[in-house]
């Protein structure tokens, strides 16, 4: 098992947007976040924040997110209002959404932060 590295930096307002590839389907997110646990010990799904850009030149310019054709949009606030708490990982402007489990009702309330899927702009 890994540690989970974090970055020392303040805590992202509740208005920054969070921006999450793909359609997030259940399925598919349980993966990633028991991959995670099984990796570090928290159960957590990816994320970029926009903190330093727009939407569209973040997602042009992170190649995990240039990759999908369709992102989900959502904002610090609405993650941490349905009780999920976002870790500082890996490098600028990467973030982990920890949630508690993997079941079905804790995945529909994080699938429940995020809009309905939207064309990557970062494609267009």
């Amino acid at each position: 098992m890994k540690f989970l590295a974090l970055r020392n930096e303040a805590p992202p307002a509740d208005t920054v947007v969070v921006v999450r590839g793909g359609q997030m389907a259940s399925e598919f997110v349980r993966r990633t976040a028991r991959d995670a646990f099984d990796e570090t010990g928290v159960y957590s799904v990816s994320v970029f924040l926009a903190l330093d850009d727009p939407v569209a030149d973040l997602c042009r310019q992170e190649p995990y997110l240039l990759r999908y054709r369709q992102v989900r949009l959502s904002t610090v606030g609405r993650l941490h209002r349905a009780g999920f708490v976002l870790l500082a990982t890996l490098a600028r402007p990467h973030y982990d959404v920890v949630v508690p489990d993997v079941d079905d009702d804790t995945l529909r309330r994080l699938d429940a932060c995020f809009d309905a899927p939207v064309p990557n702009p970062g494609r267009q």
